[in-house]
């Protein structure tokens, strides 16, 4: 055997050998569980990945809010025509800038050619003042017109507002899901120890609400934000944002109470 046979084996077991440790180590990657991601300054929670789709509901239940200036839970939606619509539970200041209340409210947003945000319709019915600290956001497309809704016990829901949008589908984007955010107007909520908040995501498909694929938010969706939150979720369905302090020796590691796991609701009954 020459020597160029022994280089041209030597290169193919080298090759072999890089092609199984790369195999070997995105198993052991893939097989990793995965682990609460630290938001900084951007909206915490979850986001969209699955099929286009005319309907979506999230669900949010507070176990605990802690934030020294209000906040909001949205339920965002990028459409197949570039706008982007949300549906939006939060505590507001109200209108004398004193005093403040829980409420439900809706925005639609397009873009100018250069992509700066503009805002379309903005609604907060005074009907909607509640106080909901478990219920269902949902957003649904009929005929061109956006329809936004809520319900308190899974089965029966509120259309409290509708727009036109001339769009068909809800699409799967980092701009589409559900976030602990800022109350408005591109405010951080200044979160504190003892916040947690679940989230869970659900798509209408073949004639019925589907757990939907998710993902943690990595900053996108709305202007509001978090000044910090740990999100989560397993991949399917449910989620949740959490914030009980700082580890003082790794800022990196979460500080999560023990068995924290997201939580998947029953899908609602309501058609859309």
């Amino acid at each position: 055997m020459g020597v160029g046979d022994v280089l041209k084996i030597a290169f193919f077991v080298l090759l072999f050998l890089a092609v199984a440790l790369a195999i070997i180590n995105y198993i052991q990657q893939a097989s990793q569980p995965p682990k609460p991601v630290l938001a900084m300054n951007w909206p915490a929670g979850i986001t969209y990945k699955g099929p286009e789709t005319t309907a979506i509901a999230g669900w949010y239940c507070i176990e605990n809010i802690n934030s020294s200036n209000y906040y909001s839970i949205q339920l965002n939606a990028n459409l197949d025509n570039g706008l982007r619509i949300q549906d939006a539970y939060g505590a507001f200041v109200t209108f004398n800038g004193i005093t403040w209340q829980t409420a439900l409210l809706d925005n639609v947003w397009g873009q100018t050619p250069n992509g700066t945000p503009v805002l379309l319709h903005a609604s907060i019915p005074s009907n909607n003042m509640i106080n909901a600290p478990c219920a269902w956001l949902v957003i649904v497309l009929k005929n061109g017109v956006a329809y936004f809704g809520y319900s308190l016990d899974g089965r029966s829901i509120t259309w409290y507002d509708s727009y036109p949008v001339n769009a068909t589908y809800i699409l799967p984007s980092g701009y589409t899901g559900i976030v602990l955010a800022g109350a408005s107007n591109g405010e951080q909520a200044q979160l504190g120890r003892g916040t947690l908040v679940y989230l869970a995501l659900y798509y209408w498909g073949n004639n019925s609400w589907v757990p939907a694929p998710v993902g943690v938010n990595q900053g996108l969706q709305t202007g509001e934000t978090v000044n910090h939150a740990w999100e989560f979720t397993s991949g399917s369905c449910g989620g949740y944002v959490a914030w009980f302090g700082w580890n003082k020796t790794n800022p990196e590691s979460p500080v999560l109470p023990s068995n924290l796991e997201p939580v998947c609701p029953t899908p609602p009954s309501f058609e859309p």
